[in-house]
């Protein structure tokens, strides 16, 4: 799945497999050398467009690969109300920086409406040792587009006529 680079390739040729152009793959060495990344140990977790800003992608993210789960309850959508309301996806992030060496890339080519960010995570100064990364890689190798919003009074059982 959305594993990072094996032992035989390095992060460069897994960025072209994944269809990321020479330009952007040249920014995004440019990024993580900067930030003092280990390149041998990156992994790409994910490439996300959004009409909106970087921390709008970063929720997009959270939102797309972390699930929560409580034994007993079945209704999905109750959970995923939960978790938009009641979790703090600012502080989460810090957390996936510091424990998980995240960082959140904007690609420079990009159309007029839309931005597109990469999603690596890998050893780098701020964090020098990230401990399993095996169960952290799950993530799906395909791009991520942003949602239309749904309207509310699509989802409503009173609908205006």
């Amino acid at each position: 799945m959305g594993r990072g680079p094996t032992d035989k390739q390095a992060f460069e040729f897994f960025l072209i497999e994944r269809g990321v152009s020479d330009k952007d793959i040249g920014w995004i060495l440019s990024k993580l050398d900067s930030q003092e990344y280990v390149l041998d140990d990156c992994h790409y977790m994910a490439r996300i467009s959004s009409k909106e800003s970087e921390t709008k992608a970063k929720e997009i993210f959270i939102n797309r690969y972390f699930t929560l789960k409580i034994r007993g309850v079945s209704n999905e959508n109750n959970l995923k109300d939960l978790f938009q309301e009641c979790i703090d996806k600012k502080k989460m992030w810090v957390l996936l920086e510091k424990n998980f060496g995240a960082t959140c890339i904007k690609l420079p080519e990009a159309s007029a409406d839309v931005e597109t960010y990469l999603f690596v995570c890998g050893p780098n100064k701020k964090c020098r040792e990230v401990n399993n990364t095996e169960s952290f890689m799950f993530f799906s190798t395909n791009e991520i587009k942003e949602q239309k919003k749904r309207n509310p009074l699509e989802m409503s059982s009173l609908r205006l006529a």
